[in-house]
Order: structure tokens, then C-alpha cells, then sequence
């Protein structure tokens, strides 16, 4: 799962270069720390491209926003089976943080999110990224 986020910031990086810079602008000196059906890692852009790596439990508890949830909630949030919204109250996605973190976080997802749907790499990620839902 982390390795198919590097890549997918990799090639919005390469084919959308401004939708790349609003998204590390808005992460820029804040780690989000991801938990996807138990994989864990973190999100930061310190002064740069966001960068993805592992973390262990001690790096989650001191991020700025952390994230749990699961491939498939992912996917009925992607299909539309769900919004995010409706996905947080039933507790298929936990967020936690200071709200102005978290304000920061949804306005990095959203200029993410705006990114991808205009990418044209990422219908293959997300092909790859079906393949390892369960």
C-alpha cells in the first residue's frame, strides 16, 4: 500500500506538476500517519515532494493527523458505495488530530484527489490497488 502511494505521488509529480506542488504545499511540515489493514506508514513533505515510508507505533502516536482504516473502505469510497463522511461514522475510517490538522489533511486529499482524476497513470494504480483489496 505504501509503495503504490510513492508511486502514484511519483507520477502526478511527472504528469501534473502543479496538482504535485498543491498537494506537498499542503502537507508541507505535517505527518499523516496511515494505517491500512494493519500496514503502517507516514506521509510528510518536509520542504518538499511528500515522501512515504514505514513507521512504526512510536512515529503514528506523535504525527499531526493519523488514519486508520482499510483497503475495502477504501474502495466503497471510491465506487461511490459510500462517502467519506458516511465512511468515518461508521468507523471504517478513524481520523484523529487537532482540527486545524485535520482541516490541512482534507484540503491535501482534496487537492490529491483532483490530481488523480486527471492523471493519466492512475487508473493503472488503481487497477493495482484493486488487486490487493481483499
Amino acid at each position: 500500500m505504501a509503495r503504490l502511494l510513492a508511486e502514484s505521488f511519483a507520477a502526478l509529480a511527472a504528469e501534473l506538476p502543479e496538482s504535485h506542488e498543491r498537494v506537498s504545499a499542503r502537507l508541507a511540515g505535517r505527518a499523516v500517519a496511515i494505517r491500512v489493514d494493519g500496514e503502517r506508514f507516514v506521509v510528510e513533505a518536509d520542504g518538499g515532494a511528500p515522501q512515504v515510508r514505514a513507521a512504526g507505533a512510536d512515529e503514528e502516536v506523535a504525527a499531526a493527523v493519523r488514519v486508520a482504516t482499510s483497503r475495502r473502505a477504501i474502495l466503497d469510497v471510491l465506487d461511490a458505495r459510500r462517502s467519506l463522511a458516511e465512511a468515518v461514522l461508521a468507523d471504517e475510517v478513524e481520523v484523529v488530530g487537532a482540527l486545524e490538522r485535520l482541516v490541512e489533511a482534507r484540503e491535501a486529499l482534496l487537492a490529491y484527489v483532483h490530481g488523480a482524476v486527471r492523471c493519466p497513470s492512475f487508473p493503472a494504480l488503481l487497477e493495482r490497488f484493486r488487486r490487493l483489496a481483499p
